[in-house]
């Protein structure tokens, strides 16, 4: 069974937060976000169609989804 996820959607999990992207495309959303002073770790999910992105630091969710709601996909 393939695991599935809403796409540029923040979420939060135990304090921290994470994105989905398509899959092969998260490297390319991590710069996209670190242009923008958003750091973030990649992690392409094993029978997935997505790959994961974990959020660094202190960040403000609602702010991270104004980036990527704005991102060029």
């Amino acid at each position: 069974m393939q695991a599935t996820a809403d796409l540029f959607k923040v979420y939060p999990v135990d304090g921290r937060y994470f994105v989905h992207a398509p899959a092969g495309r998260g490297e390319e959303l991590r710069l996209h976000l670190a242009s923008h002073g958003i750091a973030a770790r990649v992690s392409e999910l094993a029978e997935a169609d997505f790959d994961r992105l974990e959020l660094d630091g202190e960040i403000d969710p609602v702010a991270v989804q104004v980036v990527l709601d704005h991102w060029e996909r």
